[in-house]
């Protein structure tokens, strides 16, 4: 199926805690969340959690309604209609696309682990730009391949120069865009010619486009590769539900490809079974077109508050196209996150190896970010 990407740019406290610079810094002020913490956004002692790039809206009224109607007896009691065939054959639908074209995972963490065991081995590396998302270096890490670390380039963008220039020889590239946690984007033509540049010099290595976080990109910021993807076996885009279609909990991902890619990435790795209810729930939030319009323009609004925000106060802050900014404080980001939790908020945690200046900061609600505010103006000193 011949696809051209014009035709798709319209479709378009655990572990994260501990890591401060090697050290426990919480204690016990910032526990696993409970139902009630749940459902007001406030943790044990009263956290506010602003670390885990999570929708603070969480899912649309049609997709909490989709949840309530099909839990019953069968569906999460017990055996289950199969709603997963009907998501992914609603994501073909969506895209325009084949089942054959799909892989579900029960959320983006399998798959990159997936696509990094696929691809890498002791003789075949992982390139990556760091800071970035960790779950494929990590993975590296485990079946011993190397992995090239690149840094950011000035504007803290993805050097995709840089990472062409060391797909000679490798497994996998690995390109997060928008990017986390930097939020910063890469528009079409910019992917197009780094993805048809390195096909063609190195048709051998893999090219995988995180792109979590594409429904929050500012205005003709963007477009997905998922052409490109069914244009070249050696290409792959991975989505999740868990940003802005608020379903984090619900552990939904999936991958985007050619059937022969798919099949080789799908048996690499277990992917997990998605569930059927967080299969209603998924494919509701696709539908739901209206509610992520919504969302977009909501995160949208309070993200150029907190960016201002920070800038009015000197601080370098690139143009985010995520629900989280990432900030120059000047200061260890230790440091600052150590004041914050003094008044009870929780930023992101370290993000070698920007960890002595930068700290990513994830959105929350209009109210949470007006109390944050005056969280930052104290912990700025």
């Amino acid at each position: 199926m011949k696809t051209t990407r014009r035709e798709f740019g319209k479709v378009a406290l655990g572990t994260a805690i501990g890591a401060m610079s090697g050290t426990t810094l919480i204690g016990n002020k910032a526990q696993a969340q409970t139902r009630k913490a749940h459902a007001t956004g406030v943790y044990h002692d009263g956290i506010m959690q602003l670390n885990q790039n999570e929708s603070a809206r969480g899912p649309g009224p049609k997709t909490l309604e989709a949840i309530r109607a099909h839990t019953t007896k069968r569906v999460g009691m017990g055996y289950s209609p199969d709603h997963v065939n009907e998501l992914r054959e609603g994501i073909a639908n969506y895209y325009g696309v084949g089942t054959e074209n799909v892989l579900l995972s029960t959320g983006s963490t399998p798959l990159l682990e997936a696509i990094t065991r696929a691809y890498c081995d002791e003789n075949k590396a992982l390139v990556i730009p760091m800071p970035t998302y960790s779950t494929s270096l990590q993975a590296a890490r485990r079946i011993n391949a190397k992995a090239i670390e690149l840094p950011l380039g000035r504007d803290l963008g993805i050097d995709l120069d840089a990472v062409a220039r060391n797909a000679e020889g490798s497994g996998l590239l690995y390109v997060c865009n928008p990017n986390n946690p930097t939020g910063t984007v890469h528009g079409p033509d910019v992917i197009e010619k780094f993805v048809r540049s390195v096909m063609r010099e190195n048709p051998d290595v893999h090219i995988q486009i995180d792109e979590a976080y594409i429904n929050y990109t500012r205005p003709g910021a963007m477009e997905t590769a998922l052409p490109l993807a069914l244009e070249y076996e050696n290409v792959s885009v991975t989505r999740s539900f868990s940003k802005a279609h608020g379903l984090a909990g619900m552990r939904i991902g999936y991958a985007l490809a050619q059937a022969q890619t798919l099949e080789k990435i799908d048996a690499a790795w277990g992917l997990g079974d998605v569930n059927s209810l967080a299969a209603v729930a998924a494919l509701t939030a696709l539908e739901d077109e209206e509610h992520i319009t919504w969302e977009a323009q909501e995160n949208a609004e309070i993200r150029d508050e907190v960016v201002g925000f920070f800038r009015s106060q000197g601080h370098e802050v690139p143009d985010s196209n995520t629900n989280h900014i990432f900030v120059n404080l000047g200061m260890p980001a230790a440091k600052f996150r150590a004041a914050c939790l003094e008044n009870n908020i929780l930023v992101g945690r370290d993000f070698p190896p920007l960890e002595q200046t930068h700290c990513r900061i994830s959105l929350g609600s209009r109210e949470q970010m007006k109390q944050a505010i005056e969280v930052f103006k104290k912990a700025l000193g």
